[in-house]
């Protein structure tokens, strides 16, 4: 079996390397991502998957379509093609999620088809259902809020229109595990570590019961190897565990970590902040960046990827609820089917292993 996976030095893409070589299910596997292991924050268990025999890597930017094909240099013939490659930061425009969200998933599904692979991966998300909190499943409504779950949705059916491409559409929830810099999981460790620091309660917004559908890494990589085998072309799945997390339920673990109190503030208030997110936002950076610095100093931390810095639209509701009854209909079980305190604390000691995380406020 031969692998070309497409975004492969990012969080996800690092995590299916190691899950193909550890379960001996690749020959071959060929990563694709602008930015090199070297540069990529890396885990001593990733690098030595990346320095593994069966794994080359090669430096393109998949956004030209040109570039895309200087992957034919490598002379390989490749049984499956997962693409990870997206732009997931928050924030940016919508002609910059079209190019490297939409327009970067129909290029990469073309070379696909043209490589005549078995079957095409395209991993999408579960936020192209909107945030109604209705539970989802794959043939619901899609009603998505921002930019970056339309470009998402579009580029599903981008995916589709590609003549004779054997293909599946997995829509994750919020993936977390080990190696996540950027999910929303990690950016709560971040901020718990804050009022730790600070001796506060940690002051949330919104409703303790709103969903927000998760699923483990491993799980992710797991669900994309068994579909591989198991899944039906064409069809698209809904990959989030069996947990049907909460934003309490993630809220009360990462306090217990750090030892600190939280609480939610009014609906009324929440309400009033709805009407001026931005300022929000802008009040509450102004109060973490400061002594997240001093945090990171104190540790001796000059540079990391992680930062208590958020959006806007982190501080809209999420309410994401979606059904795996058709994933699990294909025989597949979750290994970790729901969040819980050791999974969380996983992330955060791999942070904390690889010199990223401040260690001084953890209990």
């Amino acid at each position: 079996m031969s692998y070309l996976i497409l975004g492969g030095c990012g969080f996800i893409g690092r995590n299916l390397v190691s899950h193909l070589l550890d379960n001996e299910l690749a020959e071959s596997i060929v990563v694709i991502d602008k930015i090199p292991p070297a540069m990529a924050w890396l885990s001593e268990k990733h690098k030595t998957a990346f320095e593994n025999s069966k794994v080359t890597f090669k430096s393109i930017n998949l956004l030209s379509r040109s570039n895309i094909d200087k992957i034919k240099e490598l002379g390989i013939k490749f049984d499956y093609c997962v693409n990870l490659a997206a732009e997931t930061k928050l924030g940016l425009s919508k002609e910059i999620y079209e190019e490297r969200v939409t327009k970067l998933a129909q290029n990469c599904a073309t070379f696909a088809k043209e490589q005549e692979v078995k079957l095409y991966v395209e991993l999408s998300s579960a936020q192209v259902y909107g945030s109604s909190g209705k539970t989802s499943k794959e043939d619901s409504k899609t009603n998505p809020k921002y930019d970056f779950e339309t470009c998402k949705l579009r580029a599903e059916e981008e995916v589709a229109k590609v003549p004779g491409l054997k293909h599946v559409i997995l829509r994750a929830g919020m993936v977390y595990g080990p190696g996540d810099r950027l999910g929303y999981i990690t950016s709560q460790l971040v901020i718990a570590s804050i009022y730790s620091h600070l001796g506060e309660t940690m002051r949330l917004i919104w409703n303790k019961n709103m969903y927000v559908n998760t699923v483990h890494v491993e799980d992710l990589c797991h669900a994309i190897t068994h579909l591989v085998k198991d899944g039906v072309p064409g069809e698209t799945y809904n990959i989030v565990d069996m947990g049907d997390t909460t934003l309490d339920g993630i809220c009360r673990h990462v306090a217990h970590i750090f030892d600190i109190k939280y609480e939610y503030i009014s609906s009324f208030t929440s309400m009033l902040a709805s009407i001026s997110l931005k300022d929000v936002a802008e009040d509450v950076n102004e109060k973490h960046l400061a002594p997240w610095s001093e945090m990171c100093s104190k540790d001796g931390i000059s540079n990391t990827p992680l930062s208590p810095f958020i959006y806007s639209s982190q501080l809209e509701t999420l309410n994401i609820r979606a059904c795996n009854q058709k994933l699990l209909n294909t025989g597949f079980q979750f290994k970790r089917p729901e969040v819980t305190e050791a999974n969380i604390r996983d992330v955060l000691e791999d942070c904390i292993k690889i010199g990223i995380f401040p260690k001084t406020n953890v209990k």
